[in-house]
């Protein structure tokens, strides 16, 4: 696979231009320098690596906070009051250090791509080359790096107000500190407009994926096209803001009070920005260069899964044709959070395991995987693991119980150390693999939705079973995808696509957000908690508890028992999809689907001779009851347990730790704010130096301390 080469340049300032402290202290750069580094498009990149190897990580610490672990289907694993991030992730139940590290972090190297952008673009203004590029209206190296420097500029704002809400803004290079003697916090909604006008330039003089050599580990024209899509329905969308700042002769909508001086509205003229978002959101579906969703899979039959395809590119170290942007990643060459913290985890050690230490920050509500998912729906089993890997090559339970690893309850499996071709096990967070920040399913139902909120619900549908269809297999396309899909209209079908977001993206960070601009984080997070509770209450009375929307049940107890595959018949550890019935003998380690080991480690010249070679022994898990309640004191259980399963703690770990599941869901939003109609506080709080260095004219908001 052919990565960005990510290499930090010696020769010049912009890699030391802004927040050597803080995005407000800056150091003048050289005209000289400048000259240099923009004198042919071949050293002008070499700046722009720079940009992707500072955005490689930036937003790794919020990600890993919030996004990815605060929605009403994601959720962290440990303990809540072990760890200070659950309190942002929560909505603030109690008050934190402004100075928080990485708020403080994203802010500070957000500025610094930003300053870095401002200096690249002026460059490249200013030469003839590109002039006259733009006059012709011909794509050409020069307006290739141009869009990407302003893409990144406007990809990081969309960050920065997603995090903090208004922030300063600025578009041109800062280079002397008089230039911040005044700096201010920016309205929002002149950073989209302005960021939106200038993506609209560039977008038709950059090369679509495919063209110009670019594949998606560079900025394109088609992730202009989707970025556009993306500010605009951000702009148009619900958000909490100040009621302590002026946002000037823009009028909104609000849902419920105002509180900690915030409100939670959207702006009246909202559908101005859909459509810009349909508009550029279409484009980018009707031609997204080499680009498509895939919904074929020729692989062997009991592998062929068309989603999970999307994600085994990634693991194999390719860029996946359903990718409009990843990030970069080289094996061995810095960290890999994939899968190490938002995949499959592993209790294995941090060097020479198999596989290696994979933390498993990413974990899925259990009343999201069994009351969510239809059972039908070959989403399921790809993207949520009840088994982890054990780092001795075998296979481990999932255990509710708050930790990590193979605790912490259910966990993201789209990415598994055990499924990629070649399994890295020297050591841990050095897979390789790449960050997939925008693909076409997201885009896809991006366009369906924007479709609804303008009330055009042919469209919004056509969009809506594209990416739906490649979830159902073909027996079940007329009742699970048309006939469902046909019964919506409106606001139900508006709820069904957020719902297919939540289905088709979980565990991949998108969700909080979609609960956010949606205006819907109070409602989902109120059912949420609602339906953890019911769940828990129900364990607790019962043993069991089934969920009406599914017909799925969770009961305290399942049995399992360790096996090996080929007393079943079946040569391999890894498994693919689950399309048994319960009758057929190999249900129990067949059901639910991807899991197992990767058979590679029984190779005894696997990294480097050290390869794990035990060729026999009981290394996958047969589970029986995982979706139904066996009485422990029936006829069944004591049959399983004469075959030797074990009676093994499941839904009871729930019971045992209610209050992480239930009262600590969102702490920082119980029911009483819901009931008060409180707007949701998820906005981070301004550093400290931002707010001193500013002389007074930036304030802190939302409730949040100044020091």
């Amino acid at each position: 696979m052919k990565k960005l080469l990510y290499f930090m340049l010696s020769l010049f300032i912009l890699l030391n231009t802004a927040c050597t402290k803080d995005f407000l202290e800056v150091q003048s750069p050289s005209q000289v320098d400048e000259d240099f580094v923009f004198s042919s498009p071949s050293e002008a990149y070499k700046a722009l690596v720079g940009n992707y190897d500072i955005w490689r990580l930036a937003d790794s610490g919020l990600f890993y906070d919030t996004e990815i672990v605060g929605s009403d289907s994601e959720c962290h694993p440990e303990l809540y009051s072990s760890q200070t991030r659950h309190i942002p992730e929560g909505l603030f139940a109690t008050e934190l250090s402004i100075n928080e590290s990485n708020p403080k972090s994203f802010f500070e190297n957000a500025y610094k791509i930003i300053s870095r952008s401002n200096i690249m673009i002026e460059s490249i203004e200013r030469k003839q080359e590109y002039k006259d590029a733009v006059t012709s209206g011909t794509i050409s190296e020069w307006t290739q790096l141009y869009g990407e420097a302003v893409i990144f500029r406007a990809n990081t704002y969309q960050y920065l107000i997603k995090y903090f809400g208004d922030v300063p803004y600025f578009d041109v290079p800062v280079r002397n500190l008089s230039q911040l003697e005044t700096t201010k916090l920016t309205s929002r909604d002149e950073i989209y407009d302005k960021e939106i006008a200038a993506l609209k330039k560039v977008e038709p003089l950059m090369n679509r994926l495919g063209q110009g050599g670019l594949t998606a580990e560079r900025f394109t024209r088609s992730y202009a096209q989707g970025l556009i899509g993306k500010m605009a329905l951000d702009a148009g969308g619900w958000q909490t803001r100040r009621t302590d700042f002026d946002y000037g002769a823009v009028t909104f909508e609000q849902k419920g009070t105002v509180k900690w001086n915030a409100k939670y509205v959207r702006r009246t003229d909202y559908k101005t920005y859909i459509t810009i978002a349909k508009e550029y959101l279409q484009k980018l579906v009707d031609n997204s260069g080499t680009a498509y969703l895939i919904t074929s899979d020729n692989r062997a039959a009991n592998f062929s899964n068309p989603f999970q395809r999307h994600f085994q590119y990634i693991m194999d170290l390719q860029v996946s044709p359903e990718s409009i942007f990843e990030t970069g990643t080289t094996r061995a060459v810095g960290t890999s959070e994939f899968p190490y913290a938002f995949g499959r985890p592993s209790g294995g050690g941090g060097s020479n395991a198999f596989p290696c230490k994979s933390y498993g920050q990413s974990r899925l509500y259990a009343s999201f995987y069994y009351g969510e998912y239809d059972p039908k729906d070959i989403r399921r089993d790809v993207t949520v693991a009840v088994t982890a890997n054990s780092g001795a090559a075998s296979e481990k339970l999932i255990d509710f119980s708050p930790g990590s690893r193979e605790k912490g309850g259910l966990a993201n499996n789209k990415l598994d150390e055990s499924r990629m071709a070649s399994p890295y096990t020297i050591a841990q967070r050095s897979s390789g693999c790449n960050w997939v920040q925008m693909r076409l399913g997201d885009v896809i139902l991006k366009l369906s939705y924007a479709y609804a909120l303008l009330g055009d619900d042919a469209n919004a549908k056509s969009y809506l079973t594209k990416v739906r269809s490649r979830a159902f297999v073909s027996a079940d396309q007329a009742t699970k995808v048309t006939s469902y899909v046909n019964s919506l209209s409106g606001q139900t079908l508006i709820d069904g696509i957020l719902e297919e977001r939540k289905l088709e993206l979980a565990g991949e960070g998108h969700t909080r957000w979609d609960m956010i601009t949606s205006g819907t984080m109070p409602d989902r997070i109120k059912k949420l908690r609602d339906t953890q509770i019911a769940m828990a209450n129900g364990l607790k009375v019962n043993g069991y508890y089934t969920f009406p929307k599914t017909g799925m049940t969770i009961s305290s107890y399942i049995w399992t028992k360790a096996v090996n595959m080929s007393s079943f018949g079946i040569p391999t550890m890894l498994t693919g999809n689950a399309n048994v019935d319960e009758s057929n003998p190999n249900y129990p380690v067949l059901t639910p689907g991807w899991r197992g080991n990767c058979d590679k480690w029984t190779g005894t010249t696997y990294n480097a001779g050290n390869g794990y070679t035990s060729l026999t022994g009981n290394r996958n898990i047969a589970i029986k009851g995982l979706y139904r309640y066996i009485d422990p004191a029936g006829a069944e259980a004591i049959t399983l347990q004469a075959a030797g399963y074990v009676k093994t703690k499941w839904g009871q770990n729930i019971v045992d730790n209610a209050g992480q599941y239930t009262s600590d869901v969102f702490k920082g939003y119980q029911d009483d704010y819901y009931a008060a109609g409180y707007p949701p506080r998820y906005v981070r709080a301004l550093t400290y130096e931002t707010i001193s260095q500013s002389k007074g004219n930036i304030t802190q908001g939302y409730g949040h301390a100044s020091e």
